[in-house]
């Protein structure tokens, strides 16, 4: 079994910012322009194609189009801030119907994420991003389980994408990254987040990468549905769940 170690000094200063803002908003959002350059190209255009080998969603409700893989790794921070990630055995996703009561609290069985994949040095590098974040919220963690959700939510000119079926909630986890991976002829999908007491604070992740980071236990969130522009719409997304062990 391969493990993924990655470190970043380098970043320091903008992650620190980015844990800062977690630590005091309950989200944070980051700069695809900015992330995108953390990566060689190559590294991340081997990544991003690995959409398109996605299975049908068949599990998902109310003639929702979505293609989904699942996979899990274990993340341990090291001395020097480095992270080692190392995949867990696949097995069913389950959520509480307290959280998400439209599938009434059943695991589900979703397509595994390969192995090369999940340790592929882009998505390693973007899920210790996530982890070095959270890390300002929990400084002495130093384990994690994460979840790894590949997603493609489809728009036709007949039935509108919706890339959050259960509408407002939360998924049950302590902290969730979110990653715009890619937006093809499709308007919508707008992200909201609520904060008890607070206005909703609403933004459209457009640009590879454009991502957010929350506090799954203190806020909730939802996406408007996208709707096709013409040909079929995309919206290709990397969502990250991250529980404290």
């Amino acid at each position: 079994m391969s493990v993924a170690t990655v470190a970043m000094p380098r970043r320091a200063e903008a992650l620190g910012k980015w844990g800062e803002a977690l630590a005091g908003d309950d989200f944070v959002a980051l700069p695809g322009s900015e992330l995108a350059g953390w990566f060689p190209p190559a590294d991340l255009a081997r990544l991003v194609a690995t959409w398109e080998d996605l299975p049908r969603d068949e599990l998902v409700t109310g003639g929702v189009l979505r293609e989904r893989r699942y996979g899990r790794l274990m993340a341990a921070r090291g001395p020097a801030g480095e992270w080692s990630l190392t995949p867990l055995p696949h097995q069913a996703f389950q959520q509480t119907a307290e959280h998400i009561p439209l599938y009434e609290g059943k695991a589900r069985m979703f397509s595994p994420i390969p192995e090369e994949t999940l340790t592929d040095p882009a998505m390693a590098a973007l899920v210790a991003v996530d982890l070095a974040i959270v890390s300002a919220v929990v400084p002495r963690a130093t384990r994690f389980e994460v979840g790894l959700h590949q997603m493609r939510v489809l728009a036709t000119p007949d039935a509108p994408g919706c890339p959050t079926p259960e509408g407002r909630h939360r998924d049950g986890h302590d902290f969730i990254g979110m990653h715009l991976i890619g937006r093809v002829n499709c308007a919508g999908g707008e992200s909201v987040v609520h904060r008890d007491g607070l206005p909703q604070t609403r933004l459209t992740l457009t640009e590879r990468l454009d991502s957010l980071v929350v506090s799954d236990t203190r806020i909730t969130h939802e996406v408007t549905p996208t709707v096709a522009d013409g040909a079929t719409g995309v919206r290709d997304m990397l969502l990250v769940d991250i529980n404290e062990c």
